[in-house]
C-alpha cells in the first residue's frame, strides 16, 4: 500500500491539473505533490521505518504536511463560502459549533491511548500523539460540518471533498490511536494506507469543480436568507434578558 498510494495522489493531481480545477484546489494539490515529494525520499532512504536516516528525516518533516493539512482544511472553508452565497451567518455558527465538538471529542479521549504509550523511542512517540491530536482535531471538524451543512445540487462535488477529507483525517487518526493504544503498528498501518488509497481513487475519478458558475436560483437565495434569519432569531433569544424572579 506504501508503493501504490503515492501512484493514486499523482492521479488526483494529474485528474486536477487535466479538469483545469487547479486554480480552485491548489492548496489539496501542492499538499499532495509534496507528500508525493517526501515519500519518495523516505523510499529512497532505506525503504524502512526502522533506519536512523528514515526516521530523522521522516521526523523532520511531518511538521511540514500537518501544516499543508491546516491549510487543506481553511482552503476548503474558503470554498464552502463561495459555494454558499449570503450564507455567512450560519455558517460561522455551525465552524464554531464544530470546532468546539472537535475539541471536546478529541481532548476529551486523547488520555485513552496517550497514558498506555510505552516511550522506547520518544521523538517519534511524540509525533504520534501530535499527529493524532491534529488529525482528529481536523476528521471531527470536517465530519460535524458537512453532517450539518445545508446540501445544495450547486456544491455537490465540494461536499464530495469534504466528506472525504473527512474520512481521510479520521482514518488517520484512527491509526495513531491504535498505534499509541499498543496495536501493531504494520496493521494499523496498513488499515490506514487502505482507506487513504481508496479516498484518492475516488478524488482521481470523481472530483469537479467545487461549485457551479450559474447564478444561484431564486429559491436557494430564499432558503438561504430563511437560514440565516431563523439563526439569528435563536441567537437572540439565547442571550436576551431573563425575567428576574
Amino acid at each position: 500500500m506504501w508503493a501504490i498510494t503515492p501512484i493514486a495522489q499523482v492521479a488526483v493531481v494529474a485528474s486536477i491539473v487535466l479538469r483545469g480545477i487547479f486554480r480552485e484546489f491548489k492548496v489539496f494539490a501542492i499538499y499532495l505533490i509534496a507528500d508525493i515529494l517526501l515519500t519518495g525520499i523516505w523510499w529512497w532512504l532505506g525503504r524502512s521505518p526502522g533506519s536512523p536516516a528514515y526516521r530523522e528525516v521522516w521526523v523532520s518533516t511531518q511538521p511540514l504536511l500537518l501544516a499543508f493539512q491546516i491549510l487543506v482544511v481553511l482552503d476548503f472553508y474558503r470554498l464552502l463560502y463561495r459555494a454558499y452565497p449570503g450564507i455567512h451567518a450560519f455558517a460561522r455558527v455551525l465552524i464554531i459549533a464544530a470546532i468546539g465538538v472537535a475539541l471536546v471529542v478529541t481532548f476529551g479521549t486523547v488520555q485513552l491511548d496517550v497514558h498506555r504509550i510505552i516511550w522506547r523511542v520518544p521523538d517519534v512517540q511524540r509525533l504520534f500523539v501530535v499527529k493524532r491530536v491534529v488529525s482528529s482535531l481536523l476528521g471531527v471538524l470536517m465530519f460535524t460540518t458537512m453532517a450539518f451543512f445545508p446540501r445544495a445540487p450547486s456544491a455537490r462535488n465540494l461536499v464530495l471533498h469534504g466528506w472525504l477529507l473527512a474520512l481521510l483525517f479520521i482514518a488517520a487518526a484512527g491509526g495513531f490511536f491504535g498505534i499509541n493504544f499498543g496495536l501493531t503498528t504494520q496493521r494499523m498501518g496498513a488499515l490506514f494506507m487502505t482507506i487513504q488509497f481508496c479516498c484518492f481513487v475516488i478524488w482521481a475519478a470523481a472530483l469537479r469543480a467545487p461549485y457551479a458558475k450559474a447564478t444561484p436560483s431564486a429559491e436557494a437565495i430564499e432558503r438561504t436568507d430563511r437560514w440565516n434569519k431563523d439563526l439569528m432569531l435563536f441567537a437572540k433569544w439565547l442571550v436576551r434578558d431573563k425575567p428576574k424572579s
